[in-house]
């Protein structure tokens, strides 16, 4: 059976620079992910290849996520696992003459009895992912300029919602 594949694409007012350095660490997702619970960074060092990441999903699902291609200011992909589905997620950003064009795309391939579902889950990835990346836009672009890091401390704990 084929994976389910969604893509998502949009403009944002923000430098490549700031989009890619909020969307590559993945450690923002609940910012704009509400069925993402929680997620934790478990490798030390720098973000980029290898880095890895434990998740937790609203439905109580969790996932290990591990970067396998990370070029700032432009590309970055994951993968994941967990009992019920594998994952990759990619991200490209390209700059524009207004600030950036962000691509997302992921790939879901479900195990088990999720598989019987796949149509559904297409259905509703879509609609959700689609969300998710304008969440990205709106905090993005309401924050105004930033220095790197200081994107997340300027946001607070501000979650947008679907």
């Amino acid at each position: 059976m084929k994976p389910a594949i969604v893509e998502a694409e949009l403009d944002i007012d923000r430098s490549a620079e700031d989009v890619f350095d909020y969307c590559s660490d993945h450690s923002h997702e609940p910012e704009w992910n509400p069925k993402m619970k929680r997620i934790e960074k478990v490798t030390d060092g720098p973000l980029g290849v290898g880095t890895r990441y434990t998740t937790e999903f609203v439905s109580g699902r969790s996932m290990v996520l591990e970067c396998v291609k990370f070029e700032p200011p432009s590309t970055w992909s994951l993968v994941g696992s967990s009992p019920v589905m594998n994952a990759v997620g990619e991200g490209k950003v390209v700059p524009t003459a207004k600030g950036a064009h962000l691509m997302m795309r992921m790939e879901i391939e479900p195990r088990g009895a999720l598989k019987l579902a796949l149509p559904l889950v297409r259905h509703r990835l879509c609609s959700d992912f689609a969300h998710d990346v304008q969440n990205i836009k709106t905090i993005l672009e309401q924050e105004g300029p930033s220095e790197g890091a200081g994107i997340r401390e300027a946001r607070g704990s501000r979650r947008p919602t679907r």
